[in-house]
C-alpha cells in the first residue's frame, strides 16, 4: 500500500502535457516493442505494474520511450535474486536494455547490493551486503558472467571464502577459512572442476585431508583422517601440477 500511496503523489504532480501512466500490462506487447492498444503505436509516457496478488500495490514504475523502457526504474518484485527478502531494485534502462548502476535494498532501505549493467548484462564489480550493512561478498562480472577475483564475509565481518572466476566457472586456487581466521581448506578449480592439490584442516590448524584432484577424480594417495586411501593413480600432468 505504500508503495501505491507513493505513486499517486506522484501523479499529482505530472502535468496536464504529460501523458497519463499506464499500466504496463494494458499495453500490447509486440516482439520487444510496447503498444497503445488504441493506436497501435509504440507509446511513450511513464508506465507502472501492479502485483498480481494485490492490485492496490505498485511493483514497478518506469518510463516508455517509442515503446522501449528508457529511464529511471524502481521495481519492488526484481527477478534473479533470492525470494522472501522483501529486495527492490532501482537502475536505468536505455532504449529497452539495461545499462549503467543499479542497486537493489533491504525493505528496511539499506542496500542489499550494487553494480553495473552494460548492454542489458551485468558488467564490471558486483558488491553484496547484510543488513548489518557489512560486506556480504564482492566480485566481477564481464559480459554477464562473474571472472575475475572474488570473496564472500560472514555477517560478523570475518572472511568466509576467497577464489576465482573465468567466464563463470570457478578456475584457479580457493580458500575458505574459519572464523577464527584459520585456513579451513584450499585447492585448485579447472574450468569449474577440482585439479590438483586439495587440503582441509581442523580449526587448530591441523590437516585433515590431503590429496589430488584430477577433473574432479581423486587419485594417488589420499590421506583422510586418520588413514591413508590409495586411488587409481595421476596422470603425471595432475600429480606433478598438485604437488607445487
Amino acid at each position: 500500500m505504500k508503495h501505491a500511496i507513493l505513486f499517486a503523489l506522484a501523479l499529482v504532480s505530472i502535468g496536464c502535457s504529460e501523458p497519463s501512466p499506464r499500466n504496463l500490462d494494458d499495453l500490447v506487447k509486440q516482439n520487444s516493442l510496447y503498444l497503445d492498444p488504441d493506436t497501435q503505436e509504440p507509446f511513450s509516457g511513464p508506465v507502472f505494474r501492479v502485483s498480481p496478488n494485490d492490485p492496490a500495490q505498485i511493483v514497478l514504475t518506469v518510463d516508455l520511450l517509442n515503446g522501449r523502457l528508457h529511464g529511471d526504474f524502481e521495481d519492488f518484485d526484481p527477478t534473479g535474486v533470492e525470494q522472501g527478502l522483501g529486495l527492490y531494485a532501482t537502475g536505468t534502462y536505455l532504449n529497452g536494455r539495461r545499462e549503467g548502476r543499479y542497486e537493489y535494498f533491504y525493505p528496511s532501505g539499506v542496500r542489499r547490493g550494487r553494480g553495473t549493467y552494460r548492454d542489458d548484462k551485468p558488467d564490471g564489480p558486483y558488491e553484496s551486503y547484510y543488513e548489518n550493512g557489512r560486506l556480504r561478498l564482492k566480485h566481477v562480472y564481464k559480459g554477464g558472467k562473474p571472472d575475475g577475483a572474488f570473496e564472500t564475509y560472514r555477517e560478523n565481518g570475518t572472511l568466509e571464502w576467497t577464489g576465482t572466476y573465468k567466464d563463470g566457472e570457478r578456475h584457479g586456487p580457493f580458500e575458505g577459512h574459519y572464523e577464527n581466521g584459520r585456513l579451513q581448506l584450499k585447492g585448485t578449480y579447472e574450468n569449474g572442476t577440482l585439479h590438483r592439490l586439495f587440503e582441509r584442516y581442523y580449526p587448530d590448524g591441523e590437516i585433515t585431508v590431503r590429496g589430488i584432484y584430477n577433473l574432479d577424480v581423486r587419485c594417488g594417495e589420499w590421506i583422510e583422517v586418520t588413514r591413508t586411501v590409495n586411488y587409481p593413480p595421476c596422470p603425471p600432468t595432475s600429480k606433478k601440477e598438485g604437488t607445487q
